[in-house]
């Protein structure tokens, strides 16, 4: 454990280097790019903690991320909060909200858990485009400069800010996963059955992962609410419920890493076909497709299992 974990942190170090270094050789579209990859990573964190661990169904973490948007922003509009202590506060909203949500849905099993979590997401969805007095509807909201001590903070400094937010939660969900609270998790996950009868608090735990599922998605939508220059519902609408699902089954549903790697190709890659801007979600629909049919486990999953298989050829062969 200590060896894979000494590894793992020398990984993680070498790309946050990498990013770190980013801004000096690329222009504001890529860190925009990258800022919004790191947005979507904890999103897809936090999901994974509940999905991909709990093994529990959530087609709904639009509603966390819509919450924490417009709380930040609206924080910052309409009571004259600095944004740094308007983020927080939506955090703390959306994981109360979350709260007071568990209670009905994560009573529910299955197909009915699904459809519950997702009418939860489009009731907060409609919320924000019916609000019109609030949230400004379909005409939206523009997120006013952040001043800090006087200085307009600018695109830079969130750059480093939004990286440091993300690095912290994969290390948090890194820690996390591999304590006890995460082996109850898992074994939640593994066989619900027997983990009650070895004196799990199922309930206790699933409530737990929610919340952290929902804190995650506050951080997110709070700084996406701020890094965006126009905040409007469409951006919670049901599609990204489904995006952020398909970010971890394309990276590997139950793994840290895969949550990264899934948020950073489905974010970059309407990007990189904006020729053909009107299949965007054809092609992220055949990506899907072709992962659950050839990867069923995600890009991690596969080079695990691919890893795995070479190591016990070397160990039959004795090529060790």
């Amino acid at each position: 454990m200590l060896i894979n974990r000494k590894r793992d942190f020398a990984i993680l170090v070498g790309v946050v280097l990498i990013v770190m270094l980013t801004p000096i050789a690329v222009g504001e579209y890529y860190r925009y790019l990258i800022r919004l990859i790191c947005v979507y990573t904890l999103l897809a964190l936090g999901l994974n903690i509940f999905m991909g661990f709990a093994g529990q169904i959530n087609l709904g973490s639009a509603g966390f991320f819509c919450i924490g948007a417009y709380s930040a922003t609206l924080l910052v509009t309409k009571l004259g909060l600095n944004y740094f202590a308007a983020m927080p506060a939506a955090i703390f909203l959306t994981v109360i909200i979350a709260w007071g949500m568990s209670y009905p849905l994560l009573r529910l099993r299955g197909h009915a858990m699904a459809i519950g979590t997702l009418a939860f997401a489009m009731a907060i969805f409609l919320v924000a485009a019916r609000t019109h007095w609030l949230t400004g509807g379909e005409n939206g909201i523009v997120p006013p400069p952040v001043f800090l001590f006087g200085q307009q903070l600018g695109n830079m400094f969130f750059y480093y800010f939004i990286l440091a937010i993300t690095v912290a939660g994969f290390i948090f969900c890194y820690f996390l996963v591999n304590s006890r609270i995460g082996r109850a998790l898992k074994a939640i996950r593994d066989n619900e059955a027997g983990a009650e009868a070895v004196g799990i608090d199922i309930v206790h735990y699933k409530r737990f992962a929610w919340l952290i599922s929902a804190a995650f998605g506050g951080v997110a939508g709070s700084l996406f609410g701020q890094q965006s220059n126009f905040l409007g519902p469409e951006t919670f609408a049901l599609w990204t419920n489904i995006l952020a699902l398909v970010m971890i089954c394309v990276g590997g549903m139950g793994h840290n890493i895969g949550a990264v790697i899934g948020a950073a190709i489905m974010t970059t890659l309407p990007y990189l076909v904006q020729g053909v801007a009107g299949y965007v979600l054809l092609l992220q629909a055949i990506v899907l497709f072709f992962v659950l049919r050839f990867l069923p486990g995600g890009v991690v999953g596969t080079v695990q299992k691919i890893l795995s298989r070479r190591l016990q050829h070397r160990m039959k062969t004795g090529n060790l």
